[in-house]
């Protein structure tokens, strides 16, 4: 990409499991990229109505500093095609962690209708 200008940002990756999620966003911009995740969480209030909390984490140059902790444990079920090889590889990378599952990581899952 060759913008100068800002842009929309663009959806790198989207990964979660039951109760919550992330996704991962990036803003390219005057030659360099911008990351940072946006993640959603259930939880229940006072009266145990159940509710959505949303948060964002702060701009990084670096995409797997923008990675929420312990990402690899997460089912991905979306990664932009321009990031899929450097995400596998960090995915990789954690192989030997607990909870590490090679089926967690399918960055060409879709829905079905």
């Amino acid at each position: 990409m060759s913008n100068t200008t800002p842009t929309e940002p663009t959806k790198i990756a989207r990964m979660g499991a039951e109760g919550g999620g992330a996704t991962i966003y990036g803003l390219h911009a005057d030659g360099g990229w911008t990351f940072w995740h946006e993640k959603t969480s259930i939880a229940f209030d006072a009266n145990d109505d159940e509710v959505t909390k949303r948060w964002a984490s702060d701009p990084t140059p670096n995409l797997l500093d923008a990675l929420p902790r312990r990402w690899w444990r997460l089912f991905t079920s979306y990664v932009h095609p321009d990031f899929v090889a450097q995400l596998r590889q960090a995915f990789e990378q954690h192989r030997d962690e607990p909870g590490w599952d090679e089926s967690r990581f399918d960055p060409t899952f879709r829905r079905r209708p």
